[in-house]
């Protein structure tokens, strides 16, 4: 469980700001804040998006959504 990046430590490795990858989504900052609070909040299309901006697959995202 130690290898799999929590979306925190995603954004944070590429340098990005919580608005940043919110204005990706499409969603405001608020909203990504509780995403990364609880990432089962994620939508399909949004997984999408992350795996481009983060360059990682869908699945390490969806791992990391489902760690706790």
């Amino acid at each position: 469980p130690e290898a799999i990046m929590m979306l925190k430590d995603m954004r944070k490795k590429e340098r990005y700001t919580q608005a940043q990858v919110a204005e990706v989504l499409g969603i405001s900052r608020p909203t990504y804040s509780k995403i990364e609070k609880n990432p089962r909040l994620l939508t399909v299309g949004m997984i999408f998006k992350l795996e481009a901006l983060f360059n990682v697959s869908a699945v390490d995202i969806f791992l990391a959504s489902n760690y706790k």
